[in-house]
C-alpha cells in the first residue's frame, strides 16, 4: 500500500491508470487483512468509512452495443469493464488503514522483496521478549549478534549513509529502527539522552553508558553535517577524540548508528575504526549492509557484502517517522531546534553543558567509595553471560543518588584499591 500511496502523491493527484489500479487492489488487500480487527478500532473504521470499500472498488460495469432496454438500461452481450473508486477515496482509505495499523501496533506493510530480510516494528516491539523475529535470520543480523556475544564480545559502530549522497531516503530512520531493534534484545532502555546530533555529546555519552556489564545503545545522527567527523577537518582534536572514543565504545559493548549523507565525508581513520556501513537505497525503506576491514598488507579500507555469496542482502525496515515513533521525534526535534538556532555545528548549541555540570552540587566521592569498599557484597553483581562477579555501578548511582559519571568514578576508586570480590 504504501509504495502504490507514495506513487500517487507524487504524481500530484493525477497518477497513470496503472498506479490508480495499483493502489485500489492495494485497499482491498488492506480491508480483508484488516476487516476481523475492525471492531477494535471502530471508531477509525468509522471515520474513514472503510466499510464501504467492497461498494466502491472494482465495480464491474456492462457496456454493450445494444438498445435501451426494460427501465431505460442497456441491454445486450457486450464485455464488463471495471470501474475505479474515486482516487479521493482510496487516499482518504489509504490514511485510515495508517491510523488503524498505528492503533493496533501493527507494522505498515511493505512490498515484499524477493531474497530479502526485513526488520518489522513487531519485530521491534518482540525484541524486548528476546525474540529475534524474521530480522534475526538475515546475515547483518546474525553477525552483529556474533560480534557481541562471541568470543569477540564488544560493541559495534554502524556507519549509515545513502545511495548517492541523496537526503530523505530514511537513513534517521533507519538507524533509530536497527538501534530500538538492538537495544530491546539486549535489554537497554533507550533514551532520549543517547540521540545525539554534536561530537561533544557522543564523546559525553561513554560516560553515562553502563559499560561491559551491559549492552547499549546510541545514535550520532548527521555526523559531518552537525559538525563533527568531517574527512576535511582530519587534524581537528576532536576526530582524533572521536577515533578513541569509537574504541572505547565498542570495548564497553556500546552499539553506536552513525547517520552521514556519504561514507566518504567521513574521516578515513574513523572509517577504518567503524564495524559496518548500512547503505540506505533509492528504494525507500531497504537498506544493504557491508561488513568494514582492511587489507592485509596496504591498510586500504575493504568492504565485504553480508549476504549470499558477495552480494549484501537488501534489508526492509519500518517508516518510523510515519510511525510518529517518540525516539524518531525526538531526534527530529533536536535537527528542528538546531536549524533555528542559525549555527551550523551542533557542538555550538552545548558548549556550556560542562560548566553546568561543573556547577552541580559537589559530593566526597572517595568517601562514598570507601563505604562501597567497606560494604562491597551490597554493590556487586553476577554478571548474566559468564557468571562472573563485578562492581554494579548502576548499585552505586541509585544507593548514592549519584549520576552515571560520579557512579563510574567511585566504581574507579574502588576497583584501583584493590577490593577483592
Amino acid at each position: 500500500m504504501e509504495k502504490a500511496y507514495r506513487a500517487v502523491i507524487e504524481s500530484d493527484g493525477n497518477p497513470d491508470a496503472e498506479t490508480h489500479a495499483l493502489l485500489e487492489d492495494e485497499i482491498q488487500n488492506m480491508y480483508h487483512q484488516l476487516r476481523h480487527r475492525s471492531h477494535l478500532v471502530e471508531d477509525k473504521w468509522e471515520k474513514y468509512q472503510l466499510d464501504k470499500i467492497p461498494v466502491y472498488c472494482s465495480r464491474q460495469v456492462g457496456v454493450t452495443k445494444g438498445g435501451v432496454g426494460h427501465l431505460g438500461m442497456k441491454s445486450g452481450g457486450g464485455e464488463p469493464i471495471i470501474e475505479r473508486a474515486p482516487l479521493d477515496h482510496l487516499i482518504t482509505w489509504a490514511d485510515g488503514f495508517r491510523d488503524c495499523l498505528q492503533a493496533l501496533e501493527l507494522d505498515i506493510p511493505e512490498p515484499s522483496r524477493s531474497g530479502g530480510g526485513r526488520l518489522s516494528s513487531v519485530d521491534i516491539k518482540n525484541a524486548r521478549f528476546g525474540q529475534l523475529g524474521k530480522f534475526g535470520e538475515t546475515h547483518f543480523a546474525k553477525s552483529l549478534i556474533e560480534d557481541i556475544e562471541g568470543p569477540r564480545d564488544g560493541g559495534a559502530i554502524i556507519i549509515v549513509d545513502a545511495e548517492d549522497a541523496r537526503t530523505g531516503v530514511g537513513k534517521t530512520s533507519a538507524a533509530v529502527a536497527f538501534a530500538k531493534y538492538t537495544s530491546n534484545l539486549f535489554g537497554y532502555e533507550l533514551q532520549e539522552r543517547d540521540l545525539v546530533l554534536s561530537g561533544q555529546q557522543y564523546l559525553n555519552l561513554y560516560n553515562l553508558h553502563p559499560g561491559e556489564e551491559q549492552v547499549s545503545v546510541a545514535v550520532w545522527d548527521e555526523a559531518v553535517g552537525a559538525g563533527s567527523g568531517d574527512a576535511r577537518r582530519s587534524m581537528a582534536t576532536e576526530n582524533v577524540e572521536i577515533g578513541k572514543a569509537f574504541q572505547i565504545m565498542r570495548q564497553q559493548k556500546i552499539l553506536s548508528f552513525v547517520t552521514l549523507p556519504d561514507w566518504g565525508d567521513l574521516d578515513s581513520r574513523l572509517q577504518r575504526l567503524a564495524d559496518y556501513r548500512m547503505w540506505c537505497r533509492r528504494d525507500i525503506g531497504q537498506v544493504q549492509v557491508y561488513e568494514i576491514g582492511t587489507k592485509f598488507n596496504s591498510g586500504q579500507i575493504r568492504t565485504r557484502g553480508l549476504g549470499p555469496g558477495d552480494g549484501a542482502e537488501p534489508i526492509s525496515f519500518p517508516d518510523m517517522k510515519g510511525n510518529e515513533d517518540p525516539h524518531y521525534l525526538a531526534l527530529k526535534r533536536k535537527k528542528t531546534e538546531l536549524i533555528e538556532s542559525g549555527s551550523l555545528n551542533a557542538g555550538d548549541m552545548h558548549e556550556d553543558e560542562d560548566e553546568e555540570d561543573e556547577e552541580d552540587e559537589q559530593v566526597d566521592l572517595f568517601e562514598i567509595a570507601d563505604e562501597v569498599q567497606e560494604k562491597i557484597d551490597d554493590y556487586t553483581s553476577v554478571h548474566g553471560g559468564n557468571g562472573t562477579t563485578y562492581i554494579d555501578r548502576d548499585l552505586i548511582e541509585i544507593k548514592h543518588d549519584l549520576s552515571r559519571r560520579d557512579a563510574k568514578k567511585v566504581k574507579s576508586i574502588v576497583e584501583k584499591g584493590g577490593v577483592d570480590i
